[in-house]
């Protein structure tokens, strides 16, 4: 497929730049939308083949609602969201156009993208599909196909976990009373790298993570794990000591590994 035209909203910095720089790579001609820019989301819509929404969560369901109505059955809408089932919902029930659910498992900080894992969700449309596939593989990206639920329940393991993991870590740490100088005295190196995530997660975008754990539908499951393992750990450890705790790390990694 030649001559397409891509419109981005929101491409004009985070995963909608990198993704437009991508499209452009593959010869492409690409135009975004933004807060400051001249081409509104509605004109992208009328002047692009291709639409990819690519805003925060928080402000995706609206944009899709937006700019659904004005797209015909040629044309692709698709997005860059961190979650996929009300994305992908929206865009089939708004839209006339092919569909498509995209997550690419990683920033645009990444250097080098060979090897990087994406997620497709399937919504509607096969030809629009096999173009964007095209384009991921060509470039050596892993791609996974996934549906959007499970996509989802998988990013409640990978980002919910995770993420409630280093934010329990950080408030933690908050309530020893030490500052991050007088830590840092007594880290190891792999201390050091946990404490450069928390203070990533919660100086440089802390609602991106709270609104990716927040909108996860398995993150009530994910909640009630956690803290289920944490008093489990504090029984085995008032119970049973270093033996208790060490009997649970082994039958945990004979499960997971």
């Amino acid at each position: 497929m030649k001559d397409i035209t891509v419109g981005i909203i929101g491409g004009t910095g985070g995963m909608g730049l990198w993704f437009a720089d991508l499209l452009k790579k593959e010869g492409h001609t690409v135009h975004v939308s933004g807060r400051k820019t001249k081409l509104s989301s509605d004109e992208l819509a009328q002047i692009c083949n291709v639409l990819v929404v690519s805003v925060p969560i928080s402000a995706t369901a609206e944009v899709i609602r937006q700019v659904g109505p004005l797209l015909n059955k040629d044309q692709l809408l698709m997005d860059l969201t961190s979650l996929k089932i009300e994305p992908l919902d929206l865009m089939m029930t708004s839209s006339a156009a092919d569909v498509i659910g995209c997550h690419p498992l990683f920033g645009p900080g990444i250097l080098e993208f060979k090897g990087q894992n994406v997620v497709l969700c399937p919504g509607r449309g096969t030809n629009w599909y096999s173009w964007l596939k095209t384009i991921f593989d060509k470039n050596g990206f892993n791609v996974l196909e996934r549906t959007s639920v499970y996509h989802d329940k998988m990013m409640s393991i990978v980002q919910v976990l995770n993420h409630l993991n280093t934010i329990s870590l950080g408030l933690a740490l908050t309530e020893t009373g030490h500052k991050q100088d007088e830590i840092s005295k007594f880290s190891t190196p792999i201390f050091r790298i946990k404490l450069d995530i928390v203070k990533k997660l919660f100086t440089e975008g802390p609602g991106l993570y709270a609104e990716i754990i927040a909108g996860n539908s398995e993150t009530e499951k994910i909640l009630d794990i956690y803290e289920r393992v944490i008093r489990e750990i504090r029984q085995a450890i008032e119970t049973e000591g270093s033996t208790g705790l060490k009997d649970k790390m082994k039958k945990a990694a004979k499960k997971l590994f």
